[in-house]
C-alpha cells in the first residue's frame, strides 16, 4: 500500500490537498475539504477500473452542487425541525438551510471547511489512515459549545473504507456526523436503479411531506430486509436491526459484480437516491436524479426534539466515539 497527495484546489487562500491511497488493486482518494471522500477507483468482474462515487473537480463545484457530495457531514447529520432545539432549559435556533429546517450541520458546519490532515502508515504495511482535525465554534454554527472533532479515514489491504469520528466539547452540545457520499457501482454508465439493496431493518421512521419524523416508527414501503431493486424517491430513515459488527446494509450491483457491505454502530441509515439533484459541473459533468445513492449511517433525524427517536446529546465531559466501515468486493 501506499500514499500520495497532490494538491486539488484552494479554499479561502489555503491549499486543498487530495490523498490517494492504493491498495493492491484499488485506489481511495480524499480531499481536506470536508474531510470528503473523493473516488473510489475498483475493478469490475472483468478487471475494468472505474469510479465508483460521486466526485468533482474543484471546490466551487462541491460549493454549487449543494449536495454534500462525498463530504462529512454535521455536528447533526438529517433535519432538525424549524431549525431550533432545547438542550439544558435553553432554546437554542440554529440556521435554516432548508425552508424552515436546519439540515446537515448547515453552511458553516463540518462540510465546507478545510481539515487539518495528519498521514499515519501502519508498521506492517497494510493500513494507511489519515486524521483529519478541524474546531467548531459556536460562534459559528450556533450550536452550544465548542467541538474538537477529528474525522479519520483508515484504509487497509483487504479494501475496507473505516470512518471514525472523534470529538470533544467545552460545554454540553448535540452530535450525530455521518458521510454523505453517493455511491454509483456501475461506474457512472448509467443510474443506479438496476442496484440491489438489503437493509437489515423492518422499520422506518415516519415523515412528514417535509420529511420531519412525526416519531412513530412504521413498517415501510420500501422493504429492504429482503434484496431488491433500488428505487427513485428514497429520502428514508431505516432504523438498523442486527449486531453492529456484522453486515448491516449491502449494495450490489450484479451486472459489475461490484458489492458494497456496511458495519455500523449507528443506530439507523438514511437512504437517499438523489431525488431532485440536477447539477452540471465545471468539467461537464452531469448529476441527476437516480445516479447515485447515499447511505447515511446516524441517529434518526430531529431526534432532539423527539427523544423517543434516539439520543445525540453529547456532555462536556464526555468523548464522542463512532465508526461506521465499508468493505468493497467484486463478485
Amino acid at each position: 500500500m501506499k500514499v500520495t497527495t497532490e494538491r486539488f484546489d484552494s479554499f479561502n487562500g489555503e491549499d486543498i490537498t487530495k490523498y490517494s491511497i492504493a491498495t493492491d488493486d484499488m485506489i481511495f482518494s480524499f480531499i481536506d475539504f470536508g474531510a470528503a471522500l473523493h473516488s473510489v477507483m475498483m475493478p469490475d468482474k472483468e478487471g475494468k477500473q472505474e469510479n465508483v462515487v460521486i466526485g468533482f473537480d474543484t471546490v466551487q463545484d462541491y460549493i454549487d452542487s449543494s449536495g454534500f457530495f462525498g463530504m462529512t457531514i454535521g455536528r447533526v447529520a438529517g433535519r432538525i425541525a424549524n431549525g431550533s432545539f432545547e438542550l439544558n432549559g435553553r432554546i437554542y435556533e440554529v440556521e435554516q438551510n432548508l425552508g424552515n429546517h436546519h439540515l446537515h450541520g448547515g453552511t458553516h458546519g463540518m462540510s465546507y471547511r478545510k481539515y487539518d490532515t495528519a498521514v499515519s502508515e501502519h508498521e506492517s504495511g497494510n493500513e494507511i489512515a489519515l486524521m483529519m482535525t478541524t474546531e467548531l465554534k459556536s460562534e459559528e454554527d450556533y450550536y452550544p459549545g465548542n467541538m474538537r472533532v477529528q474525522i479519520t479515514h483508515t484504509i487497509n489491504n483487504n479494501n475496507e473504507w473505516t470512518v471514525h469520528y472523534q470529538a470533544i466539547t467545552d460545554e454540553d452540545t448535540l452530535f450525530n456526523p455521518s458521510n454523505h457520499s453517493y455511491f454509483n457501482l456501475n461506474g457512472m454508465t448509467s443510474d443506479v436503479m438496476n442496484h440491489l439493496l438489503y437493509i437489515n431493518s423492518k422499520k422506518i421512521a415516519e415523515t412528514d411531506n417535509e420529511l420531519i419524523p412525526t416519531g412513530q416508527l412504521i413498517t415501510p414501503d420500501a422493504d429492504y430486509s429482503i434484496e431488491g431493486k433500488v428505487i427513485s424517491g428514497l429520502d428514508t430513515p431505516y432504523v438498523l436491526g442486527g449486531n453492529p459488527d456484522d453486515t448491516r446494509i449491502r449494495l450490489h450491483d450484479p451486472e459489475s459484480g461490484r458489492m458494497l457491505q456496511i458495519q455500523t454502530d449507528r443506530p439507523a441509515v438514511v437512504v437517499y437516491s438523489a431525488g431532485g439533484v440536477d447539477f452540471t459541473a465545471s468539467n461537464g459533468f452531469h448529476v441527476q436524479e437516480g445516479y447515485g445513492i447515499a447511505l447515511e449511517t446516524q441517529v434518526l433525524p430531529d431526534a432532539i426534539n423527539q427523544p423517543e427517536l434516539g439520543e445525540v446529546r453529547v456532555i462536556g465531559s464526555e468523548t464522542f466515539q463512532s465508526a461506521t466501515i465499508y468493505r468493497f468486493t467484486v463478485q
